[in-house]
């Protein structure tokens, strides 16, 4: 490879690195601490992030069911952080879960369960946050959609914390 091979290669792998960066800052504007958003294998903490996912969901699931439906007036963006807020709380124990799934030596049906509900409430918590920016741009719509999302991620994440 020529010199011009190796500076097209650089130019490129920069490039790549700076859509990853931004990427991943995009999907990350989390406004909670760092330690209440850090993954443990901790059976205390992992439910501690639930509840207050929960907490904050419902918080959410309030305000959607009370925005208006009309486009010209833009969705306060404290929801909308609240939302993410939310979304990053159950995501957290999701991946505690999967750290301590790792680390058991016998298998645990309940905890597999409630494993499952965490992973199915992720992904339906994420509706508010992926809708909100790109995908549902009529405002009627996108509420149908996320508060019924969220109102399920939120009877999942309550069902896990029973099974836990």
């Amino acid at each position: 490879m020529g010199r011009f091979g190796r500076v097209i290669s650089i130019v490129a792998m920069v490039f790549i690195m700076a859509l990853g960066l931004t990427a991943t800052a995009d999907a990350q504007k989390v406004t909670l601490p760092r330690s209440a958003v850090q993954p443990t294998f901790d059976l205390n903490t992992i439910k501690s992030q639930l509840r207050m996912g929960a907490e904050l969901g419902r918080k959410v699931l309030a305000g959607l069911e009370a925005a208006p439906q009309d486009n010209a007036v833009p969705l306060d963006e404290r929801l909308v952080q609240d939302a993410r807020n939310t979304y990053a709380l159950i995501r957290a124990a999701r991946e505690g879960m999967e750290k301590r799934k790792d680390r058991q030596k016998t298998a645990d049906p309940l905890f597999d369960l409630a494993y499952k509900r965490v992973t199915d409430a992720w992904n339906l918590a994420r509706t508010p946050v992926d809708k909100y920016n790109r995908g549902i741009h009529e405002r009627r719509r996108y509420l149908d959609i996320s508060t019924r999302d969220l109102r399920r991620a939120l009877q999942l994440v309550d069902q896990a914390l029973i099974q836990l």
